[in-house]
């Protein structure tokens, strides 16, 4: 199999692992993903404008009957903070909705009264949104301190920490979410504080948010949350945000996690992460378990990993491989494990 093939077939595992959590969500021609896996930064990045407010009015455009029908709409907002570029207090923004959408498109229902954080551009002189799904976030209406610098990310994590102490539970909810967006470092002491002190699900979703900065020290609370599986939100979240752990130091929970979590989904990511991202010695043992897993997908990566750690012949399909070949090397690379590997020290980095 080619290179090109080897790509489809990891981000088919990928995918058939968000098929996992995303049993209660619509599938449509274009993959969306759920407001919580938004990505902030990358989302500000792109945007040349970026606001956040609340929407004063909602203007029909287009009138239709019909239920479900697409209809074309203006939202007028009221501007409480830029983030980048500048504007007036008041904006208008056009958008499209309907209850029955169609290839992943127009998904955002702006409604009076609701706060958003906006990713704009401008054409024709005309604000727009720079995608139609993932255009707009909802936020808490709370605000941080006015920083008074251009230092958008520090702005806005003031502004989502403020979140933090919203009495709507919905508001927090996405305060905290958006912070794991960010993915700011500083955002984890707020983060750690609501891990400790908040609601259950405040908490938990409080894990993934801090999973999402790159803080590593909540892998054993995430050891406890994923004992009893994962195909429940935010089990499954967190489950999923494993496979982007990439630092060393995370080594040995990851292992612990790999061991004690019953999901497919979290032994699927962590063995991507402990093969794919990390590629550290000390996974090798966990990884040569993993050969004989039940799930195709993470016997696969299984053998993958142990390819990108030790470099073994045995456990490395040949450059064009074919799917018939994959459990063939399987039984090889157990082999040579059982005969050889096992026998190595594999407990340093």
């Amino acid at each position: 199999m080619s290179k090109p093939n080897i790509h489809r077939v990891s981000v088919t595992i990928i995918l058939m692992s968000c098929s996992l959590f995303l049993l209660t969500t619509r599938l449509w021609a274009r993959l969306m993903l759920p407001p919580w896996m938004a990505d902030v930064r990358e989302l500000s990045e792109k945007a040349p404008l970026v606001f956040r407010g609340y929407v004063l009015a909602v203007i029909p455009l287009t009138s239709n009957a019909e239920s479900g029908t697409r209809n074309q709409y203006m939202a007028k907002i009221h501007v409480d903070r830029w983030y980048r570029g500048e504007g007036p207090t008041e904006e208008t923004l056009p958008f499209a909705y309907g209850s029955v959408r169609s290839n992943g498109h127009d998904c955002i229902d702006f409604r009076p009264e609701t706060y958003w954080i906006v990713f704009a551009r401008e054409e024709n002189g005309q604000l727009q949104m720079i995608d139609d799904c993932h255009g707009a976030l909802t936020i808490s209406p709370l605000l941080g301190r006015d920083l008074g610098s251009s230092n958008w990310p520090a702005q806005m994590e003031a502004d989502f920490l403020a979140g933090l102490n919203d009495q709507d539970s919905a508001a927090r909810l996405a305060s905290i979410q958006r912070l794991g967006g960010l993915q700011l470092p500083s955002s984890r002491d707020a983060l750690h504080h609501v891990i400790e002190s908040g609601n259950d699900t405040d908490s938990k979703w409080a894990v993934y948010a801090a999973l999402r900065t790159g803080d590593v020290s909540i892998l054993p609370r995430v050891k406890q949350l994923l004992a009893n599986g994962d195909r429940e939100l935010p089990e499954s979240a967190i489950a999923l945000q494993l496979r982007f752990v990439s630092d060393p130091a995370a080594v040995p929970d990851l292992i612990a996690i790999l061991q004690s979590a019953p999901g497919e989904t979290t032994q699927t990511c962590v063995v991507t992460a402990l093969g794919q991202v990390l590629k550290d010695p000390r996974a090798v043992p966990s990884l040569a378990a993993h050969l004989s897993d039940s799930s195709p997908s993470t016997s696969y990566l299984a053998l993958n990993g142990l390819k990108n750690i030790t470099q073994e012949e045995e456990c490395t399909l040949p450059r064009e491989w074919t799917e018939q070949e994959v459990e063939p090397r399987i039984a090889r690379c157990k082999i040579w494990w059982e005969q050889t590997g096992k026998f190595r020290d594999w407990s340093q980095n």
